[in-house]
């Protein structure tokens, strides 16, 4: 489980990644848990690396980065 990050990426809490992939927090925490998805820990919480979500991109948008799925950036 978490692999080795940049202070320059993107990270995300598990809740972000599960409101944004429509999963439970718990889901998220299991696809952590067995390595599907990289995350790292910071203190006693998990962060993701948004670029690392299955399907996930993370654009500039007009606020600042966005998360994007790669099917709504080809409309």
């Amino acid at each position: 489980m978490g692999g080795k990050f940049t202070m320059a990426e993107n990270l995300i809490t598990v809740r972000e990644a599960a409101n944004f992939l429509r999963i439970s927090a718990r889901t998220v925490y299991r696809l952590i848990e067995s390595g599907q998805i990289g995350a790292v820990r910071i203190g006693k919480q998990w962060r993701i690396p948004a670029n690392d979500l299955p399907g996930v991109t993370i654009v500039e948008g007009p606020n600042g980065p966005q998360l994007q799925t790669h099917a709504a950036s080809n409309a």
